[in-house]
């Protein structure tokens, strides 16, 4: 069938019959003519950019001609496109074929004659870098624009936007070579990106296999001689083996919620769950219905410990802090419960704690803190959140050595004799001069799980809430005034109780909250966990 730029164009607007459309998608196997084919598609931007996310996925997947597999571990199969033709087919076709044409175009760009060397093409600009420290050729680079190399994040997180709008999230340690802005080679390490349409074709290559984009969100980590592919939204094709090696009848597609693990040498991917707490995917917070609830309870100061390379910021400003660091790999922050950031401390990071030392004062009597922690490993007497320091203070939450939540307060003494006959000896002790009362979780806290705690003094309980549920209560009085002692978040005053994960959005109240206000927040904090997933 003879083709010219009529036919073509009347082939983008989807107006040919379905038998010219047959005969063109034969015509369009000759790679000279699907070249001509993309440049004429540039053309109709108007009709590519008017597409929404979703139909440029599934057009691309029907006009590519790879092999379907079965996704090993997963019950979905690829298919083949369909061969019944109709008007709105032969549109799909169309709308299809734009995004090959679109994708064989971009992956062309880089391999076109021009006048620059590789070492002045940029392949990437810098949009945020936290606390990072990325080297080049052995020498640190600062600069905002990342020609095309090789590239090695030696601590702290990157975001770099690449081609086509698309954002990469990177976690040191890392080692990756800007190919061009479609093409990165991860060699070791975690990325995360985020594809607009504009970006459909971006590739990330690794020891282990090339992973294709067609508008989406996901994450590779490279590491021990192997690669992980999560899909968290969207789609990417994924072809295993080594550049040289690789075997197209092998590819797969992974859609939203899926996974696969690639090792060195192993002829099949395999299908893993999906891990949504192990990549950091935004360096901003969003702004939740969580936050808005906590705030609509008026508390003395909220952090929602943000990925900044500032400090541990606070609402309000007045009471910010420090990120504690020291020896470690990784950087001290992390995927929080919902986006954005939590503080890592422990596990591998250089994280180890916060600390604020001008907090507001707590001296009501009455007391409450709410935060989300996730423990990482097992651990024991390890603290979450404390301001006691020896005779000073008046709070604190952790965990005690048999890896069960406990909370202490230290009473009002001129209150404590109106509790002596109804207070067990074993919670309430004396210590330094100090009255205090503890009361204990009745089961272990879960690893690699998000746990939101709330404890509340009223000044006849203490108690403790675990998921929106009370777990635990010892008769109390009203709680000893404090003012502004410093406070310490993952670590105690003399560093030797250090947490083992993370901790995210943490509130301070200078009231007892009631169990309608904790469900609610509880409630609240799992539709928002339930949409951003």
């Amino acid at each position: 069938m003879p083709v010219d730029d009529e036919l073509i164009d009347r082939m983008l607007s989807g107006e040919l019959s379905d038998e010219e459309a047959t005969a063109f998608e034969q015509w369009l196997k000759n790679p000279a003519n699907l070249q001509r084919f993309a440049l004429r598609a540039e053309l109709h931007s108007d009709l590519r950019q008017s597409l929404r996310r979703r139909q440029i996925q599934t057009n691309a997947l029907e006009a590519s001609n790879a092999a379907s597999e079965i996704i090993p571990g997963s019950t979905k199969q690829n298919h083949q496109p369909s061969l019944i033709r109709s008007p709105r087919r032969v549109l799909a076709i169309a709308a299809g074929l734009v995004t090959a044409a679109c994708l064989l175009f971009a992956f062309l760009q880089p391999h076109r004659d021009d006048q620059s060397t590789s070492e002045d093409r940029v392949a990437a600009s810098v949009v945020r870098n936290v606390g990072g420290l990325l080297t080049k050729g052995d020498q640190q680079w600062d600069d905002p624009q990342l020609p095309m190399g090789d590239y090695e994040l030696r601590k702290g997180l990157l975001n770099l936007r690449f081609g086509g709008g698309v954002m990469v999230y990177m976690e040191a340690p890392a080692r990756f070579d800007a190919v061009s802005d479609r093409r990165v080679v991860l060699h070791s390490g975690r990325l995360s990106a985020t594809v607009p349409p504009e970006g459909i074709g971006f590739t990330v290559e690794t020891p282990e296999a090339e992973v294709i984009d067609f508008g989406t969100e996901f994450s590779i980590d490279v590491e021990g001689g192997a690669s992980e592919v999560h899909v968290f939204d969207g789609l990417v094709r994924v072809n295993p083996g080594a550049s040289n090696q690789r075997d197209a009848s092998k590819s797969v597609d992974l859609h939203a919620s899926e996974a696969v693990r690639i090792s060195g040498g192993a002829p099949d991917l395999v299908g893993i769950s999906v891990e949504t707490n192990r990549f950091i995917r935004n360096f901003d917070e969003p702004r939740l219905n969580y936050a808005r609830a906590i705030k609509r309870l008026s508390p003395v100061v909220y952090y929602r410990m943000p990925i900044r390379d500032r400090g541990l910021v606070s609402e309000p400003p007045e009471y910010s802090g420090v990120v504690l660091t020291g020896d470690g790999k990784r950087p001290a922050h992390a995927k929080g419960v919902f986006a954005g950031g939590s503080l890592r401390v422990g596990v591998d990071s250089i994280g180890r704690g916060g600390r604020v030392d001008s907090p507001p004062a707590f001296n009501t009597g009455h007391f409450s803190l709410t935060v989300f922690v996730y423990l990482e490993a097992p651990a024991h007497s390890a603290m979450v959140a404390t301001n006691r320091d020896g005779d000073r203070g008046n709070f604190s939450l952790s965990l005690n050595k048999n890896g069960t939540l406990q909370t202490t307060i230290v009473m009002d003494e001129a209150m404590t004799p109106a509790i002596t006959t109804v207070v067990d000896k074993a919670t309430s002790h004396l210590t330094t001069g100090l009255v205090t009362t503890s009361t204990t979780g009745n089961s272990a806290l879960p690893q690699k799980t998000w746990r939101h705690i709330v404890v509340t003094a009223d000044g006849e309980q203490l108690q403790i809430y675990e998921d929106g549920r009370l777990v635990a209560s010892t008769a109390c009085t009203e709680m000893a005034s404090s003012d502004s002692e410093t406070v310490w978040f993952g670590t105690d005053a003399k560093a030797t109780q250090v947490w083992d994960g993370r901790i995210d959005e943490v509130a301070l109240f200078n009231r007892a909250l009631n169990g309608a206000e904790i469900s609610t927040l509880y409630r609240t904090a799992q539709e928002e966990i339930a949409r951003l997933r």
